[in-house]
């Protein structure tokens, strides 16, 4: 007879072989080669969009001093 101890070590290794099997599946599946990989692509996008956003923002904000300036 196992001990409660054992079990739930058993149960703990078990999730986490899943937990690893899930995520290195996840990340094959988009075409990263290992999760560094997709953390890059991720950081990368993030970078691109934040770019986007604040050269709409600065312009806005001309825009905005120019009219009023104009009033």
């Amino acid at each position: 007879m196992k001990s409660s101890w054992k079990k739930q070590r058993q149960a703990t290794k078990k999730r986490q072989i899943k937990l690893l099997r899930w995520r290195n599946n996840f990340v094959r599946k988009y075409g990263f080669k290992n999760v560094a990989e997709l953390g890059i692509r991720a950081s990368e996008a993030a970078r691109k969009i934040a770019d986007a956003f604040y050269k709409v923002l600065k312009q806005l904000t001309k825009m905005r001093t120019t009219n009023e300036t104009n009033v």
